[in-house]
């Protein structure tokens, strides 16, 4: 037979191994939420250039909830809204603006053909800060012009501290 210590031993790497899988499955399914989020988002901004004849005119990241120029109200009239508007990686203090991913506001104004597809779009505000580790295993979601998505290690924006 086995003593009680082996039994309680094997019991307690059964149990820290099932709860590391059980996070990393977490982890995985709130990527993937947010690439979905993102894939949304990107939907409502194609129909806004379809009815304006350009992209919108956003802020990189809105200074208020009330900010009329944040993602979250200039795209509200096109379905988008909630839960949508947040990476379910990033720490809820980060959520009071409306949104936290960022937008490139490069792209204001002008027509996605005229763009090239290395051009990202949207991706996570914690992008912008070495001090912050990225929320997905490493690595940031990111929607480009053209509409595909990828994590990547970095994303080409200005740092700041």
């Amino acid at each position: 037979g086995f003593t009680l210590v082996e039994i309680t031993f094997v019991a307690g790497i059964v149990t820290s191994l099932s709860l590391g899988v059980y996070t990393a499955a977490m982890q995985r399914g709130k990527t993937i939420d947010c690439v979905n989020n993102l894939k949304q988002i990107y939907q409502a901004v194609i129909m806004f250039e379809q009815d304006n004849d350009y992209l919108p005119n956003i802020k990189f990241f809105p200074n208020s909830f009330s900010d009329p120029q944040g993602i979250h109200n200039v795209l509200k009239q096109y379905g988008i809204s909630g839960k949508v508007l947040f990476c379910p990686c990033l720490p809820d203090e980060l959520n009071k603006y409306g949104t936290n991913y960022i937008w490139n506001d490069n792209v204001n104004g002008k027509r996605i053909e005229n763009l090239s597809t290395s051009t990202w779009l949207l991706t996570e505000m914690t992008a912008v800060s070495k001090k912050i580790p990225p929320p997905h295993f490493g690595m940031y979601s990111v929607i480009y012009i053209d509409g595909h998505t990828s994590t990547e290690p970095k994303v080409n924006i200005t740092q700041v501290e």
